[in-house]
């Protein structure tokens, strides 16, 4: 089986999207004569020829991006819209998508993944699904215990993909936990968040002094 796969984060290989691509792809190739390509699609821009030539020629495709405050970068958007002109032109494509996002519910991405499906109608290809995943801010700082499960889960995710072509709906389930949080959880989440994540960057850049500053004035 051949994957093509897009990265259309605005970060590239570094990018939280790249390292979760990483964790599919590993297991996606424990599959004998499996093999991938992967583009990162930011340094293509405004053109996108390489992406053009993947989407015509591609048997199944990957196009991964984060979300940010719930919409996808610009820079995805503008890729989409490239793809236009090649509605209808690749009838058998698998087309699948893969969105995350920093907030902890996976329900932010849904609103995404009903546009996906409906995008995958539109370019006349056939929809594959989509990997719907939250929490994924910081991936890099985050406690190893809290990572680790989360790349397992995309490895398990590529593994069965690889054997069945098809993405595995108990392992979605899994993957989207928790779509939505409850007070409890707000009260346990948001002391984790700030602690791990924003304290930590703001102590590295010795700025956890300033964290209540109001540059912009009190009133606003």
């Amino acid at each position: 089986m051949r994957l093509s796969i897009i990265n259309g984060s605005p970060r590239g290989v570094s990018s939280n999207t790249g390292k979760l691509l990483e964790s599919f792809t590993k297991g996606f190739l424990e599959t004998e004569g499996n093999s991938f390509e992967i583009l990162h699609s930011i340094k293509d821009r405004p053109d996108f020829v390489t992406e053009k030539e993947m989407f015509l020629g591609a048997e199944r495709l990957i196009i991964a991006f984060p979300l940010y405050v719930d919409a996808m970068p610009g820079s995805v958007k503008e890729l989409i819209e490239s793809l236009e002109p090649l509605k209808g032109k690749n009838p058998s494509l698998k087309l699948m998508f893969m969105t995350q996002c920093g907030f902890p519910e996976t329900h932010h991405t849904r609103f995404v993944e009903r546009y996906c499906e409906k995008l995958a109608r539109r370019l006349g290809c056939l929809y594959n699904g989509s990997i719907c995943k939250g929490g994924c801010e910081g991936l890099t700082v985050q406690p190893p215990v809290l990572v680790e499960k989360v790349f397992r889960k995309f490895y398990e995710l590529g593994k069965i993909y690889g054997e069945t072509g098809e993405l595995d709906t108990v392992t979605l389930g899994k993957l989207a936990h928790p779509e939505n949080l409850t007070p409890e959880n707000l009260k346990q989440v948001i002391p984790m968040v700030n602690n791990f994540l924003w304290d930590g960057l703001m102590k590295k850049n010795n700025a956890l002094d300033k964290s209540f500053d109001k540059p912009y004035g009190g009133n606003l």
